[in-house]
């Protein structure tokens, strides 16, 4: 698997800076992580496609606006989505500052102008600051992540949460809970063989 056929693959246009950008991504990945150990990901492979693809595959539903990414850890999929959305400003959130480093780093190299990195956990964040959409990968179960993240939702913002197969049975839970919120599944795109879902969590407007 080459990075141009997963991109060809998700549906995704790119510039020439946008590749380099993300081929710097994935080297410079695998070199963090022989001293830093900011992921399970070791190999060029599965850098490629669980980091990198895989932040890359709810692009049909990014919006223009302000997107928070919670529990980024070293910038997934916040990086991958800032550098392919320019006019969306991205805040990455993580209470790993050694993880968060690494998304430091790769926004200097690449000059991602629209990405800010926060070292807080999302329970410090000021509530002053709302997005319009706040997406999340591996930050926890749905009803945790709709109780901590919607005090920095827009009224008309949405949660964005990225999922595997337990995606129907968190649906439930969450539905019993926050009835008061439309919730919507859709299937991602992906390039293996493995159930990719997103979770989309608006609130019913009167």
């Amino acid at each position: 698997m080459h990075l141009v056929d997963g991109l060809n693959h998700l549906g995704l246009a790119y510039s020439k800076n946008q590749l380099v950008c993300l081929q710097t991504i994935l080297h410079e990945h695998l070199k963090w992580n022989k001293v830093h150990n900011i992921s399970a990901h070791r190999d060029e492979r599965s850098v490629l496609i669980y980091q990198i693809l895989d932040s890359l595959t709810p692009h049909d539903f990014i919006r223009q606006g302000r997107l928070l990414d919670v529990g980024s850890g070293p910038g997934f999929p916040g990086l991958p989505l800032a550098l392919f959305f320019p006019n969306t400003h991205v805040t990455i959130v993580d209470s790993n500052d050694k993880k968060l480093a690494f998304s430091r780093h790769i926004k200097a190299l690449c000059n991602i102008d629209n990405l800010q990195i926060v070292h807080k956990r999302i329970e410090e964040l000021p509530t002053t600051q709302q997005f319009d959409q706040i997406i999340s990968r591996a930050f926890t179960h749905l009803n945790g992540m709709i109780e901590s993240t919607l005090a920095f939702l827009e009224p008309d913002g949405e949660i964005l949460a990225m999922k595997g197969a337990q995606a129907e049975r968190e649906i439930v839970d969450a539905q019993s809970t926050h009835g008061n919120y439309m919730i919507r599944l859709h299937k991602l795109p992906h390039i293996v063989d493995e159930q990719r879902m997103l979770v989309v969590v608006k609130q019913r407007l009167e």
